[in-house]
């Protein structure tokens, strides 16, 4: 019994060490910040289009992407929420808008793997921080819409009535700390901050991409309405 439990000590030491080596390494990606003006590739299919697709500052993906939502995601640090966050803006037709320093470099293979080979289909814009997306969103002028914060202090919820309008950009932060203040103030002063209601008694939050999930699939509904069904 006692080198049973000997045993499952120092598995689970090593697990723990594994972690933590884990959490370094992305947290010190996630402090290399990303040059302006740096191409980026992604994963693509076996298709005419090649194994790798080149995203050089903005792409459009097509004509049928969406002009009246946007996501955004700020300083996102696992590569596999924001490839199945990519994988849902290229189902929905959403752009998609990623703020640096990232967590990862775009040619990762679980960013890969999570997005398949949806990432020719995603219009993406890469920005090299907060200050950079601000601008950027600030010099679109009367057609930019509303910054519209996800966070678990928001104070209404995601799903009320007139929550979302056309031209607006959901925002969501890095998996470990949240949005920015910066970004928080932003949406304050603009679309507002929204919190997708969950029983905090064994989780702290929802994964990411599931946040981004919700709330995306949520907004579209009030902008398009209800789907209907042919009978």
């Amino acid at each position: 019994m006692r080198a049973r439990a000997s045993i499952r000590t120092n598995d689970a030491a090593r697990t723990i060490a594994r972690t933590l080596a884990l959490a370094r390494r992305v947290d010190a990606r996630a402090r290399a910040p990303l040059a302006r003006g740096t191409a980026v590739r992604v994963g693509g299919g076996g298709d005419a289009m090649g194994p790798n697709v080149t995203v050089r500052a903005i792409e459009t993906a097509s004509d049928a992407q969406r002009k009246d939502l946007h996501v955004v995601l700020v300083t996102p640090k696992i590569p596999g929420n924001t490839g199945c966050i990519a994988r849902t803006c290229a189902a929905s037709r959403v752009p998609l808008h990623l703020v640096a320093p990232l967590g990862f470099s775009l040619d990762d293979a679980q960013l890969k793997r999570a997005g398949l080979d949806y990432w020719k289909s995603v219009c993406v814009k890469v920005h090299d921080d907060w200050d950079a997306f601000y601008a950027y969103w600030r010099e679109l002028g009367d057609e930019r819409g509303r910054l519209v914060a996800f966070s678990k202090f928001g104070a209404r919820p995601h799903a009320e009535d007139g929550a979302y309008r056309p031209g607006d950009w959901l925002l969501f932060g890095a998996e470990t700390t949240g949005l920015p203040d910066a970004a928080m103030e932003a949406c304050k002063a603009t679309g507002g901050v929204r919190r997708i209601p969950i029983d905090e008694s064994h989780v702290r939050s929802l994964n990411l991409s599931v946040s981004c999930g919700v709330g995306v699939y949520e907004a579209l509904r009030q902008l398009d309405g209800s789907p209907t069904v042919d009978e």
